[in-house]
């Protein structure tokens, strides 16, 4: 594939994945018909799901009741090597929970104020590029109500062709943020909701200033390690902590193993590499707040922090999305990176965390049956 075509499908994939999985409405389901009381046999569900177009997948599942770990496939379609449990991929905007668990820590710390403007944290070369930046706050930006211009979704490819133009240097908020600055707001802080991931960039470079360095060092020490998620690690910044798992996008006939163009990017409003299992645990102690601080617990959880995004009943709080799916509570945040997807959704009720991990992503073929997936296992665990 030349440079053009593959580029013109990078930016193909931002617009379609904005609407599903890393994006806008980002709804984990429609309402799903009445189901049958049939137990599914998961190891069987994924053996079928990798005989179309799924090279391969793993899926996590834990509740007091019920437990599984499986994986099913192939890892590297050149070496042909099966899927491992322990795969790590790319969790694209699933990862946002994890910046937005920071921020909350350190609002706990009293090292950060919410609702203070971003004017208090960042230098006037930055505030002064972005419209409204007197009026906006961390928690806009974490809410997605800040309307910032959108440097994936807006920018009609600029991020992505900047990428394959100079695959080998390391792209972090810093770098991604030369796509927001002077670019107009679709409205005004406060003033409504729009899913926007550069909101996640300007969050980065607020904690790198008030903690002085990265903020993937501050994660690690705050999040990764106390919480036992050992797979985990910032992607780009932590390139050298274990291997990557292959992903594949199909244009015009031709297989692209994308893993190459994800060594080097690092940036906050997708900042996570990690395997199924790590991502079910992080939600569940998200969602119990059992290893959490209140005010951590609070900001993240609590009734106020969900705010309506005008889509159906879906609600966002920080890095977290809230819904009622057959008349239960799911809180999820899934993932699409070209290659790679993830799906992570707890179920409330029954106490259910979960993770879909899948390593081809962004075209047709792909997309329907990872879906197809995604639904049925939904589905048999909110009988």
């Amino acid at each position: 594939m030349n440079t053009q075509s593959f580029y013109l499908a990078l930016t193909s994939c931002a617009v379609t994945l904005a609407l599903s999985a890393c994006g806008a409405s980002n709804k984990a389901a429609p309402q799903i018909a009445e189901p049958t009381p049939l137990v599914i046999d998961f190891q069987a569900l994924l053996d079928s799901s990798v005989k179309g177009e799924i090279p391969g997948v793993v899926l996590y599942v834990d509740s007091p009741s019920r437990h599984f770990y499986g994986a099913a496939g192939i890892a590297d379609l050149d070496e042909q090597t099966p899927m491992q449990i322990d795969a790590r991929i790319p969790n694209g905007s699933a990862g946002k929970k994890l910046t937005a668990l920071l921020a909350a820590m350190l609002v706990d710390e009293q090292l950060l104020d919410l609702d203070a403007p971003i004017s208090h944290y960042l230098p006037e070369n930055v505030t002064t590029q972005i419209e409204f930046a007197d009026d906006m706050t961390a928690r806009h930006l974490l809410q997605h109500s800040a309307g910032l211009f959108d440097y994936l979704n807006d920018s009609d490819g600029a991020f992505y062709n900047a990428v394959l133009n100079d695959p080998f240097s390391l792209k972090t908020d810093s770098y991604a943020m030369q796509f927001v600055y002077g670019q107009g707001a679709h409205f005004a802080p406060g003033e409504g909701w729009r899913y926007s991931n550069s909101g996640y960039l300007v969050t980065g470079l607020i904690l790198d200033n008030i903690l002085g360095e990265h903020h993937s060092r501050a994660m690690r020490r705050q999040v990764f390690e106390p919480f036992g998620l050992s797979s985990m690690s910032y992607g780009g910044i932590e390139k050298d902590f274990a291997a990557i798992n292959s992903g594949y996008f199909l244009n015009v006939n031709e297989r692209i193993n994308t893993k190459p163009y994800y060594l080097n990017i690092g940036v906050a409003d997708a900042p996570v590499v990690g395997t199924a299992k790590d991502m079910a645990d992080l939600l569940r102690i998200i969602v119990s707040g059992e290893q959490l601080s209140r005010v951590s617990y609070n900001l993240l959880m609590g009734e106020d922090s969900f705010i309506p995004t005008g889509i159906d009943d879906l609600e966002y709080s920080l890095g977290l999305f809230k819904e009622v799916i057959n008349g239960k509570e799911v809180i999820h945040h899934n993932g699409s990176e070209l290659g790679y997807a993830t799906y992570n959704f707890y179920i409330k009720e029954s106490s259910t965390s979960v993770a879909i991990l899948v390593n081809c992503n962004g075209y047709e073929a792909c997309d329907k049956e990872h879906k197809v997936l995604y639904n049925q296992v939904l589905r048999e665990l909110l009988k």
